[in-house]
């Protein structure tokens, strides 16, 4: 990372465990004064290490993951014991990965999707109820209250609003673990538009709807 002129902003290592974030020099408008800087975000998770681009918007301090992109890698890894040859291979095969989500291409397609998140309206409940499975059960109503009031309290409508919601909640989030599935999240919901959106008020209306006529399973771990 620093050899590309950035620098790691956040790390978080816990025994076997890993969540890192770097942000890089590189840097785009999505609206004007609103600039957003590329970036890695890498994590252990069990047996791999998972390497993303990640980008940070300097308006709001908050960051997003973008799991889903074509540069996204997943690097096998290995045993502390194993052979000081396989151990290079893998670091090396790990700086490749972070190569590839550094690149200008990167940030160039999180800038294009920011942007036409912008001109598109949120659907808060079909962009934001597929997150309750894999957020903590004692804290999925609290986290979906909590996104949506600040997605209305900032009158931004547009998914890029939606998304900016979610990933404050990120910013603000103590658990890595959960921090990470929210800025997931908020770059999946740039990802992957909808192609009809609908209008969002009363949000908190609908999500009292949902809470009160189904309750959300917790699905196996992935």
């Amino acid at each position: 990372v620093v050899s590309l002129g950035g620098s790691v902003t956040d790390v978080v290592a816990d025994g076997d465990l890993l969540f890192a974030r770097a942000v890089l020099p590189g840097a785009a408008e999505v609206r004007p004064g609103d600039r957003v800087h590329g970036g890695v975000a890498v994590r252990t998770h069990d047996t791999e290490i998972l390497v993303h681009p990640y980008s940070y918007r300097v308006l709001c301090t908050n960051g997003a993951i973008t799991a889903f992109a074509i540069g996204s890698r997943v690097v096998e890894r290995v045993e502390v014991a194993a052979p000081s040859t396989v151990i290079n291979a893998v670091l090396e095969e790990l700086r490749a990965a972070i190569r590839v989500c550094a690149a200008p291409a990167a940030l160039d397609a999180t800038v294009i999707a920011m942007r036409s998140a912008a001109q598109r309206e949120a659907d808060v409940m079909l962009q934001l109820m597929p997150m309750l499975p894999h957020m903590p059960p004692g804290m999925r109503a609290s986290l979906v209250r909590t996104i949506v009031r600040r997605f209305e309290a900032e009158r931004d409508a547009s998914v890029l609003g939606l998304a900016n919601a979610v990933t404050s909640v990120a910013r603000d989030t103590t658990d890595p673990e959960t921090r990470w599935r929210l800025e997931e999240l908020g770059g999946e919901m740039l990802a992957r538009l909808p192609e009809r959106p609908k209008p969002v008020a009363p949000a908190l209306d609908m999500v009292d709807a949902a809470y009160s006529s189904a309750s959300v399973s917790a699905p196996a771990p992935h």
